[in-house]
This record gives structure tokens, sequence and C-alpha cells, in this order.
């Protein structure tokens, strides 16, 4: 019984030491401004497919070996100029690759490292 007793008396006085003893938690809550680049590449835009002459044929043009030739120019020409316009799109997303590609190996290089 005196066993139990002195183990209650210590517990007691083990927890009422512990809550007397004053700590104060120190919060920091400066805030510090990082300044990130943000890589971003904008999208290509957008080339409507054209309307091709050869779809516009009438049937009586159809007969015809002449216009039926004309036709498949004018759709050929067409189909260049589109061809054309893509590759321009396609060149210059490329170029725009390269230069946010140079930007982030010199990110990553400035980087600084944490500790």
């Amino acid at each position: 019984m005196v066993k139990l007793i002195m183990i209650s008396v210590m517990c007691s006085l083990t927890l009422f030491g512990c809550s007397c003893m004053e700590e104060t938690i120190k919060i920091n809550t400066d805030v510090k401004e990082q300044k990130i680049d943000v890589i971003y590449c904008p999208a290509p835009p957008e080339i409507p497919r054209p309307v091709l002459p050869i779809h516009m044929m009438t049937a009586e043009e159809e007969k015809s070996d002449g216009a039926v030739v004309q036709y498949y120019r004018a759709t050929v020409n067409t189909l260049i100029g589109y061809s054309r316009m893509l590759e321009k799109v396609i060149d210059k997303q490329k170029e725009i690759n390269t230069a946010y590609e140079e930007k982030r190996k010199e990110m990553e290089v400035s980087k600084p490292t944490t500790e």
C-alpha cells in the first residue's frame, strides 16, 4: 500500500512540476519573398484547314478534262500554301523551344543550393 501511495505521489509531483515550468514557444512569422522564374511556352496558333477547290467542282465541270486539271492545280497550290504555313508555325515553335530550353539550363546552373 505504501508503494502505491509513493508512486501516486511521485506521478503527481512530476505532473505538477512539468506544468509549473514555463517555456515560451517562439514562432517566426516573417515572410521571405522569393522570385521564381516560370517557364511558359505559348500555344501555337490555330490554322484552319483550307477549303479545297476540287471539292467545289460541279458535275458538269467533272466531265471537262480541262476544268478538272485546273481544279487539281488550284487544289495543289492551296495545299502547298497550307503546308508552308504549318512549317512556319513548326519552325517558330522550335525556335521558342530552343530559347526556353536555354533559359531552363541557365536557371538550373544559377539555382542556389538549399541546405
